[in-house]
């Protein structure tokens, strides 16, 4: 079964005064600090998306903090009730959600049925109550029912559906490895084997020998479930629906693939604007994602020229059957005309490695890679092991530069993240908090 992830749910705190009233403040309004001053974390407990409701039932927050006098502040919000808002001394605080909630979701006779769930970021979750602007407390959920966000609070509350789109980034990095390393982007050259793992049925790479380590990579992401959860499932799952679909398409063969060109390479000018484009990026952003005019430059889009007989096939172009074969590689293919294919793989999935640290243009001051802001929150995690060894293993340089989000989006070196000590085979690159 394809499953698809559930995205996230806010806890939103803003600042008001007096411990009669919950009505929030202007949060860009300075406030003095006293015995008085309360601030209120409003909780989203449902989303509407579409013509369909999602609700977080049977939930209980925990709140301790310093401002509490020792004494957490337990929270069980009714489940009908679409924000609970609770009443906060100024302060710092950590909100746990404690075991026994139930994600459910509405069907159309306005009946809820509980929608198989797992948590799968920290908690509990630290927030301020400062008086200078809002805080968000952020819990991210997977499911197979879709990208949710719980609630439409005061700010900063996301609400969307998404389904598996966030792992194409990786199947399209996939994709263009598979054309660099076969020559040809054919589904029949990957199998899932009998424990659900999808896994090439090659061992080398005729073309570029060096592109077998980084599918490897990338396949490793399957066996990361903590941070995860359903990659194996959103990678292999739709990989067998299009291997399905593949396989009665009257594509019987897979045209040959040959690089031409990069029509938005990395380089200095390139990177320069970007580091414009980022500078207008605020740390607070809560999931409304990047400007089209950056995606666009982060996308390192990679022409190629596409031959091959159509000829008793159920296509009528070379590119027509390309886009036939590449669809179980979702993200990959852009666009193609004739004989001429676009691709459109992301950034920090580019397994390029620089003879010096200067030259990677990376490393340019102001650059980072947007990841945290790159689909829904918390975003992309995982980038290609080269970003976090840009010049390559005999050369030390600087790790580049990312961003994750943990309630707001904080910049940090990429690092590695090896599931077998030594085994490059199994290395990526993990944005986020310090590994242990």
């Amino acid at each position: 079964m394809v499953r698809q992830l559930l995205g996230v749910a806010l806890l939103t705190v803003i600042v008001g005064v007096g411990a009669c009233s919950s009505a929030p403040l202007d949060p860009t309004t300075q406030q003095g600090s006293t015995e008085a001053e309360m601030g209120s974390i409003n909780l989203p407990l449902t989303s509407t998306v579409g013509d369909t409701i999602y609700r977080l039932n049977l939930a209980t927050f925990t709140i301790t903090g310093p401002a509490l006098g020792g004494k957490p502040r337990v929270i069980k919000p009714p489940v009908a009730e679409p924000v609970h808002n609770e009443l906060l001394p100024v302060g710092s605080y950590s909100i746990q959600l404690e075991k026994g909630w139930v994600l459910e979701k509405g069907d159309s006779t306005g009946k809820f049925l509980a929608v198989p769930a797992q948590l799968v970021t920290p908690n509990p979750v630290a927030f301020d109550v400062t008086g200078l602007a809002p805080a968000d407390a952020f819990f991210g959920f997977v499911t197979k029912s879709g990208d949710v966000s719980l609630g439409n609070g005061s700010v900063n509350v996301r609400i969307g559906v998404a389904d598996c789109a966030a792992y194409d980034q990786y199947m399209a990095a996939l994709g263009g490895l598979t054309a660099d390393c076969r020559g040809t982007v054919d589904p029949r050259d990957y199998e899932v084997t009998k424990d659900g793992v999808l896994r090439p049925t090659f061992d080398s790479c005729p073309l570029d020998k060096s592109r077998m380590t980084p599918i490897r990579q990338l396949l490793s992401l399957q066996f990361r479930s903590a941070r995860l959860p359903f990659a194996k499932e959103c990678m292999t799952g739709r990989f067998q629906v299009a291997q399905q679909k593949f396989a009665s398409s009257g594509v019987t063969s897979c045209p040959a693939w040959r690089k031409i060109d990069v029509v938005n390479p990395v380089n200095s000018d390139n990177i320069d604007t970007i580091i414009s484009m980022l500078a207008k990026l605020s740390p607070r952003d809560n999931g409304q994602g990047l400007p089209a005019a950056l995606v666009d430059r982060l996308k390192i889009n990679t022409s190629y020229t596409v031959t091959g007989d159509v000829a008793g096939q159920k296509c009528q172009t070379p590119a027509d059957c390309a886009a036939v074969c590449s669809s179980a590689f979702p993200g990959f293919f852009v666009r193609g005309e004739g004989n001429f294919v676009l691709t459109d793989p992301t950034a920090w999935l580019l397994d390029n490695t620089y003879q010096t640290q200067t030259s990677d243009p990376f490393l340019r001051p102001g650059y980072y890679h947007p990841m945290s802001y790159y689909g829904p929150l918390p975003g992309a995690l995982f980038a290609e092991w080269a970003r976090y060894q840009p010049c390559g293993p005999l050369v030390s340089c600087s790790p580049e530069i990312c961003s994750y989000y943990a309630g707001s989006h904080i910049k940090a070196f990429l690092q590695p993240d090896c599931l077998v000590d030594g085994d490059v085979d199994t290395c990526v690159s993990y944005c986020g908090p310090a590994l242990p």
